[in-house]
């Protein structure tokens, strides 16, 4: 039975913990030599050691040019001795120079041709990553948004409008409404789409900073003279659909708030538009960076 050779190529990313990457293999079998070195590999060992990547790349070369233009003539002239074979598997240590070595020979009792050593990389070299299924997101919400409110309100009110900490007074960050005006008192819309599967520790940030952006603009609205109690802030969520525990609590816990609880007014996209009219309805609306300008 004819046996095959294997020697496994590894990328040496510390010499002391001997922590290191297989990313190639060469094999001969009678008077074939087969060789390769994954690209994938390759790259990561690129991300790993980022300052030899460039001698990686020199030193994959010349092993490759040295298996092509030297070692596969010299098999094939003496194929019929297998400790031949095994001896220049043994000889390819010259090149361990300290981050690329070659593991000693195994020895496979089996004839390889292209197409089984190939399989044969595949299976113990490559990373063999199953591709991610992408991400479907149901983009209902954002569309309704834009339909029901931002379209009707273009050029009535600011539209994601980000309000800057330095345009109220003891806000401490910026924060981006849906939309915001003023008649007489301050109307504020923040949409927040729980079934896009943000994270959840964002959306109560946001949630949260909410709160305080709306405590901050009544008492704007009260040095302004504006009428801080008929102020209209509303937070826009639909029921979540999906499947995660904490998606489904945080919408249960908005949703049992009583009036008053909080500085806006908890709605549905159903609801939108009827707050769209109201503000597009009322008498002398302003944006309100018109307004901040005029106070200037």
């Amino acid at each position: 039975m004819m046996k095959s050779y294997y020697s496994i190529i590894r990328f040496v990313n510390n010499p002391l913990s001997k922590e290191n990457l297989a990313i190639g293999m060469i094999l001969i079998s009678g008077n074939e030599v087969y060789y390769k070195f994954s690209k994938e590999k390759i790259a990561l060992s690129h991300k790993i050691n980022n300052s030899n990547s460039k001698l990686l790349d020199y030193t994959i070369k010349k092993i490759s040019d040295f298996i092509d233009f030297q070692l596969k003539e010299e098999v094939s002239l003496f194929s019929k001795d297998v400790s031949v074979n095994l001896e220049y598997l043994n000889r390819l240590s010259i090149y361990n120079n300290g981050f690329i070595q070659f593991d000693n020979p195994s020895v496979l009792h089996m004839s390889i041709n292209s197409s089984s050593f190939n399989d044969f990389f595949k299976k113990y070299i490559e990373l063999n990553l199953k591709p991610q299924k992408k991400q479907i997101v149901d983009k209902a919400f954002n569309r309704t948004i834009k339909k029901v409110f931002f379209d009707p309100l273009k050029d009535v009110i600011d539209l994601n409008y980000k309000v800057k900490k330095e345009q109220i007074p003891n806000l401490f960050f910026d924060y981006t409404l849906d939309g915001i005006g003023v008649n007489g008192s301050v109307y504020s819309v923040k949409s927040i789409d729980l079934n896009s599967e943000k994270p959840i520790d964002i959306i109560r940030r946001e949630i949260s900073d909410l709160e305080s952006l709306n405590y901050r603009l009544d008492l704007f609205s009260k040095e302004y003279s504006l009428d801080e109690d008929n102020a209209n802030h509303y937070l826009v969520i639909d029921p979540y659909k999906g499947s995660k525990s904490s998606y489904h609590k945080l919408y249960e816990i908005l949703m049992e708030q009583k009036e008053g609880d909080y500085p806006y007014s908890i709605i549905d996209t159903n609801y939108l538009p009827t707050v769209t009219s109201k503000i597009k309805n009322s008498e002398s609306i302003t944006k309100f960076s018109d307004f901040i300008e005029s106070m200037n």
